[in-house]
């Protein structure tokens, strides 16, 4: 079994042992949350549309393990949000959050080539990189200085820049937290390629029919990389729309608060660039 193989049998058995250690210190607290997470958790499995066994075990046992935890908290969000279409158009947006995503989308296409040259000299052969000027609103402090896109907005929270190498693609994972939908736009339009695309559930989206794509990334997702070309997209994380934005906003400032200094775990496969 390689290194890697191993690391990931040593994350699952740290999780087991980690959970059964929480039942025996507080036995009745966890008995009531562990009903949630089952509930919520088959609930949240259910919406991916995806019914067959490896994508059971991917989300109860394999890379979803987290969202399943955190499925309870997603559930509430559900509830305290409007109503979730996993896969969104700029025009399914309220307008507010509209004129902030078109303002980060505009500042950085201005930016285009010296983003993209930026990224080019740092990625040598590495497989994806990304790059982040702002974190679930906090500002990131990068060589590449475009104040613009590490303002604070209302209604988007991270803004990045993701490249991925030649013929290098994502396995299918789930995003943990449904507080913020995802935004990706593709900086440098493909040729009209049938491998580089980003799949969400059963639903493939071809770059080459749009640069914008908005979706859930708590569905089980995967982006495709397949051709001799670089891809670069735009990285942004919105708050969802919500008639309660200030609750929202307050649970990703908490959020941000607790794990922001251990932000790399979040993105291990990647060679973060500053």
């Amino acid at each position: 079994m390689n290194k890697p193989a191993l690391r990931k049998k040593a994350v699952s058995v740290a999780w087991v042992f980690g959970v059964l250690l929480i039942i025996d210190i507080f036995p009745e607290t966890t008995l009531v949350f562990l009903g949630l997470v089952v509930i919520c958790g088959f609930y949240d499995f259910l919406r991916n549309g995806l019914y067959d066994a490896p994508t059971f075990k991917k989300y109860f046992i394999g890379s979803g393990r987290n969202t399943w935890l955190l499925a309870p908290f997603n559930t509430l969000f559900d509830l305290l949000s409007s109503g979730n279409r996993h896969v969104y158009r700029m025009d399914d947006l309220p307008p507010a959050w509209r004129e902030d995503l078109q303002q980060v989308i505009n500042e950085a296409m201005a930016h285009k080539d010296e983003i993209i040259g930026y990224l080019d000299e740092r990625m040598a052969e590495k497989k994806r990189g990304m790059l982040f000027f702002q974190w679930y609103g906090r500002p990131i402090e990068t060589a590449l200085d475009i104040p613009k896109l590490r303002e604070k907005l209302p209604f988007v929270k991270t803004i990045g820049v993701s490249v991925f190498n030649e013929n290098r693609s994502t396995s299918f994972h789930f995003g943990p937290l449904r507080m913020m939908f995802r935004v990706l736009y593709n900086m440098a339009p493909a040729a009209h390629h049938e491998g580089v695309y980003i799949q969400v559930g059963k639903q493939k989206h071809y770059w080459h029919d749009d640069p914008l794509f908005i979706f859930d990334d708590t569905l089980m997702h995967a982006s495709f990389n397949k051709n001799d070309a670089k891809r670069y997209c735009l990285f942004i994380d919105i708050v969802r729309p919500t008639p309660l934005p200030l609750v929202l906003n307050a649970a990703i400032a908490g959020f941000a608060g607790m794990v922001f200094t251990l932000r790399r775990v979040f993105y291990k496969n990647w060679k973060l660039i500053q």
